[in-house]
């Protein structure tokens, strides 16, 4: 197996993809679990992301360039994306930029380009045409062919940048694990693994700001079994969710009660006291710049400002107060950034909850918190 290295075209499409970020983001940052600004992928090699959503095509374009050694990738991709009339079906927008979108879906660059890139379509289960398949019992056939072609492109000298939730994960964190790194390491023993996790904070911005963190190279033994290496597959990537601003500032206004009064200076206090107790007692929690800076007021504005006009929380002169709704649990968390927001950033510490619990727990008992802000 000898690796397909990169081509100064496939550089210049990635790097088309990537100038989208100006439109995406309000801005990018990295972190590196080591101090080589590089994500080791030697051939042959599978990269695992967390999936959020659409954005994350540009957001791969950007981890590209980090890439070393760079070599040509095979991305599993959502069927319906390689197919005409992408943008129209799937954003549903009006007035000119519906134009510009029927015009783009005419041209059939998107698919071009994307096969180029390497993506492949997947099928997914329940949608696309996957219904129909089942009906027909072809559906386990039609999966079991598409998992061949990833194993052969990857045989044929690509890496594989892969996706193992399989869809987006719709409530802050990871949606559950598949088993499809198992089934490819099964398929190609010499395997590498590396991971990468995105964490998208929507709150302290007008634009989501991106946060990437670049794990380590990792592989699995020989003898584990597919439910062990789902776990571990999780654990890499939830392990490396980012404390921003947004998510962390979501976390401690749900430790308040409902109808609970406080100044908005006392919630930048215990972000602060938060933040330098994570660094003090696990310094391996990746924390976002922001926070570093300790100069968040202008960002807790913008926060702020954002929960009030969702009816999250209201406030008067410098007093926050929390609502009701803020601590309800819709019954689905299909799309839970757009039903409660805070709730979206909260989850996004998953991985992390029992060390912040323990901080929680400090700050109550050393600082007083609760007769501070009741």
């Amino acid at each position: 197996m000898k690796p397909k290295k990169r081509t100064v075209p496939y550089d210049f499409l990635i790097k088309l993809v990537s100038l989208a970020k100006g439109l995406v983001f309000h801005s990018i940052e990295e972190n590196f679990t080591d101090t080589d600004e590089h994500l080791e992928t030697p051939y042959p090699s599978a990269l695992l992301c967390n999936h959020v959503s659409e954005a994350d095509i540009v957001s791969l374009s950007m981890v590209y360039p980090r890439l070393k050694p760079k070599i040509k990738m095979i991305i599993p991709a959502r069927e319906d994306i390689l197919q005409s009339g992408f943008l129209q079906k799937e954003f549903r927008a009006k007035g000119i930029i519906k134009w510009i979108f029927r015009f783009i879906d005419a041209t059939k660059i998107i698919p071009v380009l994307l096969r180029y890139i390497g993506a492949v379509p997947i099928k997914r289960p329940f949608r696309d045409n996957a219904r129909e398949l089942i009906k027909k019992g072809e559906l386990r056939d039609k999966v079991d062919s598409e998992w061949t072609e990833l194993v052969a492109s990857i045989k044929k000298g690509r890496n594989l940048f892969m996706f193992p939730e399989g869809t987006y994960n719709h409530d802050g964190f990871l949606n559950q694990i598949k088993r499809g790194a198992y089934y490819i390491k099964s398929k190609i023993g010499s395997l590498h693994f590396n991971s990468f996790t995105l964490t998208y904070d929507h709150l302290s911005y007008q634009k989501t700001k991106l946060y990437i963190k670049y794990g380590k190279p990792f592989q699995f033994d020989s003898d584990l079994t597919a439910d062990q290496v789902v776990r571990l597959v999780g654990e890499k990537l939830g392990q490396n969710y980012t404390v921003t601003l947004g998510n962390l500032t979501s976390y401690v206004l749900l430790k308040f009660g409902k109808e609970t009064k406080i100044k908005k200076h006392q919630v930048a206090d215990l972000v602060l006291k938060f933040k330098k107790q994570i660094e003090l007692v696990f310094p391996e929690i990746t924390i976002a710049s922001e926070l570093r800076k300790e100069n968040i007021h202008t960002q807790l504005e913008s926060i702020f400002s954002k929960l009030k006009t969702c009816k999250l929380i209201d406030w008067e002169d410098q007093t926050i107060q929390t609502k009701e709704i803020l601590y309800h649990i819709p019954k689905s968390l299909h799309n839970l950034k757009k039903s409660n927001i805070v709730l979206y950033h909260r989850n996004q510490l998953t991985a992390h909850l029992n060390h912040l619990e323990e901080i929680w727990n400090g700050i109550l008992t050393n600082q007083g918190v609760v007769n501070e802000t009741n």
